[in-house]
């Protein structure tokens, strides 16, 4: 009997809840790459999902046994009702019932009929144990779907020879980072913010012509160190690209992989740390595991109760295991992306051979909180991965992301010093480029595209990428029509490696393939060719030189609006405001004892309210002063009324050790100064 009320239970939670997780995990597969989780993590994870709930609820059914028919009959029958619910709020989501009322109404119509069939009805009890079957259905699906992880393989054999063995590459993949944030208007590299890619372009080879392939990662970092044409089906899997830079050097040189999100280096190749070569590691399952409740909540309840969920939309390019892998800086520190790069580095460094090694590091990819001296700003829901329908919420992510790519900057500087310091420099090719760009235009997608917009097909397509070979030390600028596609051949042609392998892109080293068409993908499917030049590029670096000036070191990035030409300078006035009531900074504690040192939290984000006494003007501004000297710009106050939310950046060189006092002043649009005090 208890088996028979199991089967029942185990057909209900299938489709409650089983089908929805894994459904949208098997379309998904990244996350698991992401979450670097073994085969037998995979496995036990469908396990738990498919069984543990309908074995629960047997349990629970066989413990009210002890206490009665009528109790354990009673039970029975709330069990069936809580599941049919969770059924119910499923099929309004699965039919596009959004609203609360509609969710409810399905999930308690569900919940109240059928454990009244069931209880009443013999061929509903027995048929809704032969639904059981679906589990058999929805478990041999998601493994169809996961086998790249479920079976993992080394990849096939390389038939490379090299012939060049003195030669080493260092291949370095930035994550989210458009061509345009590096330059000044005159279209060369801003030395004054950017010193190490400018110092990087004096010595190598600045591609300016060169797009990514895709606009999202699980496609774009594949194409590159597989040469290969993104897929729409599958993930960044080995089984996916077995023929990739890591496959085709393993077993001829030291070869090295640091991948975030991807899993296109065989283990036997790419050794990693005890955790992630671990077959299963606790703290990790039980991450994955919370997220995944996250994913269902997301995706099966209702708004009333949704909004309590931990979003996973539209969050670092994905949901679960592929944002932990960007918030995974909130717990092992912001800087561990660009830390990365310098691990990779030293271990090219200290390998006393010739070495392939390869680095993707999420930078400057959200969360934008590094400051241009490496330290680290406080977390803000203001400061989203979708762009803000105001300019100024857009201008204030903007700045947050120029921040992050000056630590991007220094990372570089990094780099080659530490090739130089080592005398490795010389024999090492070095390429650097980006998977893909990004867009900060009110109300469009940061990197969503249908190729509609023109504008932000440069901004994501558009990357920085720079390839110093072997020997060079002048300055090259090739406007040559290449993709990312090239990288892997032109790496293949400079160290006189010899391979049958084919690959999707041309070599670049020597000339550049005549008659390009750039067909570059999204990851919605849809395609488009790229034809035009440097030139729109310039365009974008003019747009944006109005949301952000590029004029002037990192700390003029907090110098934005009308009030931009007093950032830096002291401020100060005996006239009192009258408009303002009071003003609120919810970083307020962090202005005490602030340090210096690389990693240091400071308040380089502000966030908070200013109430309002009396309407301002269109045009006013609010200037946030540190110990009396002009720090970021208000520029919510505009046109304002009553309580305004309101986020500003500082500027960083102002946040000096030690306790900090923090002001307001309110400029109004005829230059008049008057001031507002303490938060409060």
């Amino acid at each position: 009997m208890m088996r028979r009320h199991f089967l029942t239970y185990l057909a209900l939670s299938t489709m409650a809840i089983a089908q929805p997780i894994l459904d949208l995990y098997g379309k998904n597969p990244t996350v698991f790459s992401a979450a670097k989780m073994s085969s037998l993590e995979v496995a036990l994870f469908v396990l738990i999902i498919v069984l543990v709930p309908a074995l629960l609820a047997t349990g629970l059914d066989r413990l009210t046994r002890f206490l009665g028919p009528k109790v354990n009959e009673a039970t029975r029958l709330w069990i069936i009702a809580g599941f049919s619910f969770l059924l119910g709020i499923a099929v309004a989501r699965w039919i596009s019932v959004d609203g609360n009322i509609g969710a409810f109404t399905l999930g308690f119509l569900f919940a109240a009929v059928v454990p009244i069939a069931y209880d009443r009805k013999k061929a509903i009890r027995e048929w809704s144990r032969w639904l059981s079957v679906l589990a058999i259905a929805v478990t041999a699906s998601a493994i169809l779907q996961l086998q790249p992880i479920l079976f993992q393989s080394d990849g096939p054999t390389s038939d490379a020879v090299i012939g060049n063995k003195d030669v080493s590459v260092l291949h370095i993949v930035f994550d989210e980072f458009p061509l345009y944030s590096l330059l000044s208007d005159d279209g060369t590299i801003n030395a004054e913010r950017y010193p190490g890619f400018a110092a990087l372009a004096r010595e190598s080879t600045w591609y300016r012509n060169n797009v990514a392939e895709s606009n999202f990662t699980h496609q774009a970092v594949p194409a590159i160190l597989a040469s290969a044409i993104p897929q729409q089906e599958g993930g960044p899997f080995l089984t996916q690209y077995p023929k990739n830079i890591f496959t085709l050097f393993a077993g001829k040189t030291s070869v090295g992989g640091i991948e975030p999100v991807t899993s296109l280096c065989p283990k036997s190749v790419c050794a990693g740390t005890d955790e992630v070569n671990a077959l299963f590691e606790f703290s990790r399952f039980k991450s994955f595991m919370r997220d995944a409740s996250y994913v269902y909540g997301q995706r099966v309840l209702p708004p009333v109760f949704r909004k309590y969920v931990p979003s996973i939309e539209g969050t670092w390019g994905g949901f679960g295991a592929v944002a932990n892998k960007f918030k995974e800086q909130f717990d092992v520190g912001a800087l561990s992306q660009v830390d990365a790069i310098a691990n990779g580095t030293r271990a090219l460094v200290e390998d006393s051979q010739s070495r392939v090694q390869v680095v993707h590091a999420l930078a400057p990819h959200a969360p934008w909180r590094i400051t241009p001296d490496d330290r680290v700003a406080p977390l803000s829901p203001s400061i989203s991965t979708s762009n803000p329908e105001s300019e100024d919420g857009v201008r204030d992510t903007y700045q947050t992301f120029l921040y992050q790519v000056a630590a991007a900057d220094n990372a570089i500087a990094d780099v080659m010093s530490q090739l130089k310091k080592s005398g490795k420099w010389d024999k090492t090719m070095l390429v650097v480029t980006a998977d893909h760009g990004i867009s900060f235009v009110p109300t469009l997608p940061q990197r969503h595209t249908d190729f509609t917009e023109k504008e932000t097909i440069s901004d994501i397509y558009r990357i920085p990428t720079f390839i110093k070979y072997p020997q060079q030390s002048q300055a090259v600028v090739s406007d040559c029509a290449m993709s990312n596609l090239d990288l892997l051949p032109t790496i293949i042609e400079t160290t006189e490696t010899k391979t049958s392998w084919v690959f999707g892109g041309k070599s670049v080293a020597q000339s550049c393939p005549a008659n390009r068409v750039r067909e570059v993908v999204s990851a919605t499917g849809e395609t488009n060719v790229i034809s035009g030049g440097f030139e729109e590029v310039l365009e974008r670096v003019a747009y944006y030189a109005d949301v952000v000036s590029n004029e002037g070191p990192n700390r003029r990035v907090a110098a934005i609006g009308s009030s931009a030409s007093l950032i830096g300078s002291r401020i100060a006035s005996s006239d009192q405001n009258t408009s303002v009531s009071s003003w609120t900074v919810n970083q307020k504690k962090s202005f005490t004892n602030v340090s210096d040192q690389r990693g240091a939290k400071v308040p380089s984000l502000v966030t908070g309210n200013v109430r309002l006494s009396a309407p301002l003007e269109v045009g006013t501004e609010g200037i946030i002063a540190i110990n009396g000297v002009a720090a970021g710009v208000i520029g919510e106050l505009s046109g304002a009324r009553d309580v305004v939310p309101y986020t500003a950046i500082l500027d960083y060189t102002l946040l000096t050790p030690g306790d900090l006092s923090v002001e307001l002043f309110v400029r109004t649009p005829d230059g008049a100064v008057t001031k507002v005090g303490s938060p409060r």
